[in-house]
């Protein structure tokens, strides 16, 4: 994974896309400490987690295979 040119967005996600989490459908876009992955499962997918999220160990779904993530 490369980071974006500013070093801030990975280049997984456009920088002029809003951005929300999987998990709880927040609007993350300029939040700090956001995560954003291909399904482990799948590999299609792009998964963005939001820090609450990610310290409360919220589960995702994939929206592509379906697969439950921690």
């Amino acid at each position: 994974m490369k980071l974006s040119s500013e070093g801030l967005v990975f280049t997984l996600i456009p920088p002029d896309e809003e951005v929300f989490c999987t998990s709880c459908g927040r609007k993350v876009t300029y939040e700090r400490g956001v995560v954003a992955f291909r399904c482990p499962n799948c590999g299609e997918a792009v998964i963005v987690r939001c820090n609450i999220c990610r310290k409360q160990a919220n589960e995702y779904v994939c929206p592509n295979c379906g697969f439950i993530g921690p």
